[in-house]
This record gives structure tokens, C-alpha cells and sequence, in this order.
């Protein structure tokens, strides 16, 4: 926009790429241009110091009509990998839904359920198994009991486990950090996906498969922290979901990088910069994803909005854990030893 021109200190061949970009300007500009970027197209309201600070007193930038998109030779490598798993997990999610409405829930170990093949990979499983179940469609809807809580949270840990073994970071981890994963997951996972699929019954309801539903109505009996995690659900994750109409490719990118933690209690440090990567990858591409969608304007706000659901479920995680265990102590959950061994840990030699 100023008209300046760079001069590199050295060859003008300097490398640049994810770890070394911003070393010569000249070197970053020049591969800028290489690969199709239109200096015209600069976004000229974007100012330096930050989003709170732009101004509008510059015109609209204007569009890049399809002519003058980049074409596919000028998409790298890395780009069209990340963009094809970003694609995957999308399709995995909607497999995800028809398992969690079939009527198939296995009676097995944790670590059975971590070790056994992937149902969701499995073709003739899911054509056979995956069907809807009678039991998960709504005729009615009636107030959800404990059991109804159970049953769901059940159903969405099984899932979670199917859905986990998809992820090619996951499957190269060594099994004591995937279990950790999942039980770092475990607490808050179900509430994500109970928020995302829960068809629209108002704006203080949550509503499961099978028409049991959960609003603001108090419920003194339920364990400690269970009202306040309810009012959490509603209003920190359901009304900006709902608000930002978040569709099925953003909550599925959303759901890995929530789940693909690095900071979760119990990984090691070899599996860190694993996950750290995986989930780099997946951020690449559901941001491509939302400016080919909402163009550069929105994208960079709807992008930041949805990431910061992950401190809501951050904050949630820690105080449900504390409840789960307060709960846990004075015996007042009845799960399947299956739930409890991805809460609590396995507890068992024979498990080991």
C-alpha cells in the first residue's frame, strides 16, 4: 500500500515457510506474489495494531470474482492435505450421528473399547448396525431423568472412543496417552455434541434423540454442579452456537482441535508435539474453510468466536472434574464400569 520496496540482506533465497516466514520481507514477499497473491486485493482496512482498532474509513476491498481465484496449482501440497482431512472429518462426523441414534452400544472394557478396530471404518458394520433405532425419534418431548442422563452419556463416550480412532494423530500415540485424551475429553465432550445435534425447542432447552429434555428448571437433587453446569451449556455453548449457525465441518475441525489438547493432564512430552501439529493443521483448514465461506471480512471474527468456545469448555471441564470426583466419593454415580474406568481411571489388574 506504501509502495516499499525490500531488499534481502543475503541471496534472495531465503527459506520461507511455517517456521522461518517473517526473517527477510523481501524473500516473504516475492513467494507472496509467486503463488497468486493480488497486491491490489490487499485488504486496506486491516490495521496493524489490532482488530479493536480498525477504522472503516477506507473503501470496501473488492471481491476476487472466481476468474480470479488461485488455481488449484498454486495450492501447496500441505494446504490440499489438511483441506482433504478437514473433508474426512466432516464425513466422519455424519457417521458419528447415525451410530449415536442406532440402537448399538457394546458391553466391553475401556480397554477393549481403545484397542478394538474402528466401527465407524467398518463398512459392513455401519450398514448393518448403524441404523436408527425406533427409541431415538421424537414423538414427545417429556423431562429428563437420571437414567435418560446416563443413557446419553453412555452412548456419546462409546462415540467419542469410535470417532477418536479415526484421527490419524490419535492412532500414533501410545496407548497411555490416548487413554488420557479421552478421560481429559470425557467430562465435556458430551456436552458439546448434546448442544451441536439438539434440534431447536427454544433457547433454554437441550433436547436428546428421544425427546428427554433439560431446561432451566432447577434440579436440587442432582449431584453438586450439576445446575451450574446446565446454565453453562445454555448460555455460553448453546446461544452462541445456535447464534453463529455453526454447520456440521466447523463443529466437526472445532470438536479435533478441542479434543487433540496438548496441555491435557497425563500426555507425555514426546506426544505433545504431536498433538500440537495435528491440531495446527485442522486450524489451517477450518480457517481456509470459513473465508472460502464467509469471504476474509468475516471469517477472521466468526473464526475467532468459535475458537474461543474452547476456553468456555476449558473452564467447564475444571469444574465438572471437581463435581464428577466430589460425586464419585459419596457414591452417587452409577454409570457402567465402563464410564467409570474412562472417568476415574482403570482400576483393575485384569484391565491392565
Amino acid at each position: 500500500m506504501k509502495n516499499q520496496t525490500f531488499q534481502c540482506q543475503f541471496q534472495k533465497k531465503c527459506p520461507v515457510d511455517k517456521s522461518v516466514r517473517c526473517a527477510c520481507r523481501h524473500c516473504r514477499f516475492e513467494k507472496c506474489l509467486q503463488v497468486g497473491m493480488d497486491r491490489n486485493a490487499i485488504q486496506q482496512n486491516r490495521d496493524p495494531i489490532g482488530y479493536t482498532k480498525r477504522t472503516r474509513r477506507y473503501p470496501p476491498v473488492k471481491k476476487i470474482e472466481a476468474s480470479e481465484e488461485c488455481s488449484p496449482s498454486m495450492v501447496s501440497v500441505t494446504d490440499r492435505n489438511e483441506d482433504t482431512a478437514l473433508s474426512f472429518l466432516s464425513l466422519t462426523e455424519a457417521k458419528c450421528c447415525a451410530l449415536r441414534l442406532s440402537e448399538y452400544l457394546p458391553s466391553r472394557t475401556l480397554l477393549e473399547a481403545v484397542i478394538s478396530p474402528c466401527l465407524l471404518m467398518d463398512e459392513v458394520f455401519m450398514a448393518e448396525k448403524a441404523v436408527l433405532s425406533p427409541r431415538h425419534t421424537i414423538s414427545n418431548t417429556r423431562f429428563a431423568t437420571q437414567t435418560d442422563y446416563h443413557y446419553w452419556h453412555e452412548r456419546d463416550w462409546f462415540v467419542m472412543i469410535e470417532w477418536a480412532k479415526t484421527l490419524p494423530v490419535f492412532q500414533s500415540l501410545p496407548f497411555p496417552d490416548k487413554l488420557a485424551l479421552l478421560r481429559h475429553s470425557a467430562i465435556t465432550y458430551p456436552s458439546l455434541v448434546h448442544v451441536f445435534n439438539s434440534p431447536d425447542h427454544g433457547p433454554d432447552t437441550i433436547v436428546f434423540p428421544d425427546g428427554a429434555y433439560f431446561d432451566r428448571t432447577p434440579e436440587p437433587t442432582r449431584p453438586l454442579g450439576f445446575n451450574k453446569k446446565k446454565y453453562q451449556m445454555l448460555d455460553q455453548l448453546l446461544k452462541p452456537m445456535r447464534t453463529m449457525e455453526i454447520d456440521m465441518t466447523e463443529f466437526a475441525a472445532f470438536k479435533a482441535i478441542f479434543f487433540l489438547n496438548p496441555d491435557a493432564d497425563d500426555v507425555d512430552a514426546n506426544a505433545k508435539k504431536m498433538l500440537s501439529d495435528g491440531r495446527s493443521a485442522i486450524t489451517n483448514a477450518l480457517y481456509r474453510y470459513m473465508v472460502k465461506k464467509k469471504g476474509p471480512e468475516d471469517a477472521g471474527d466468526r473464526f475467532g468466536r468459535l475458537l474461543l468456545l474452547g476456553t468456555v469448555l476449558a473452564t467447564m471441564a475444571v469444574e465438572m472434574k471437581e463435581a464428577v470426583l466430589v460425586a464419585d466419593f459419596f457414591d452417587q454415580i452409577q454409570f457402567s464400569t465402563f464410564a467409570k474406568q474412562l472417568l476415574f481411571g482403570i482400576k483393575t489388574e485384569s484391565d491392565i
